[in-house]
């Protein structure tokens, strides 16, 4: 089961008995296997994300492939939420190479090496949503003084892990009548606020690169 905090991307993971989770037997449904093995990686928009491989079956300890979602053609994509509660296990490298399964090419295209940092930087994840890394929660001030500090929600665009800022693109729209809107690019930085350590604030003057 998924630990909050805890990484789970960049790794293959074990579902046993996936029938016993509703959304997934819908939708493995007249595929045969009982367990299911698949990749975990970060869709910058979508969050984090389990891409099935391949379905298997158990039978005095050999590991028989059922349906090969990869060899097939067929796509079968879960969303964080769909599959965080399961009681999933982390593949051991005996298990891989028994079912012969490899990061698919086309998983590459979800890269973003540029927010590695960030998504393992410890103060900035624990103001990230749930099953979304690259997206956190910002003090956004106005530096004209005339509106009060709004919490609010971002999404990272670019990060620089030696200033540890970067910019972000505001995800909602501001209850206040800022000079940003919903979808502008600001900059975000971490702040020593009193008796709350470090926390990440935004800056509400628009960017340009």
């Amino acid at each position: 089961m998924s630990v909050p905090g805890k990484k789970i991307w960049d790794q293959f993971i074990i579902i046993k008995n996936f029938k016993n989770y509703p959304f997934l037997s819908s939708l493995l449904q007249g595929f045969e296997g009982e367990n299911l093995i698949g990749y975990v990686y970060i869709d910058h928009e979508e969050g984090i994300t389990l891409d099935i491989l391949k379905l298997f079956s158990e039978n005095n300890g050999e590991l028989i492939t059922g349906k090969d979602l990869f060899r097939d053609k067929t796509r079968a994509i879960v969303r964080f939420e769909h599959f965080s509660r399961t009681n999933f296990e982390i593949a051991n490298p005996e298990i891989k190479q028994s079912l012969n399964v490899e990061i698919p090419s086309y998983i590459k295209e979800y890269s973003r090496d540029d927010l590695a940092e960030f998504r393992n930087h410890e103060i900035y994840q624990k103001f990230s949503a749930e099953g979304f890394p690259d997206d956190i929660t910002v003090f956004l001030i106005d530096q004209t003084r005339k509106h009060k500090t709004e919490n609010i929600w971002v999404r990272i665009k670019y990060f620089d892990a030696e200033k540890e800022a970067g910019i972000a693109k505001l995800l909602v729209q501001p209850f206040q009548e800022l000079e940003v809107n919903k979808g502008d690019e600001i900059i975000f930085k971490l702040v020593e606020a009193k008796g709350m350590g470090f926390q990440p604030f935004g800056f509400i003057h628009k960017t340009t690169t």
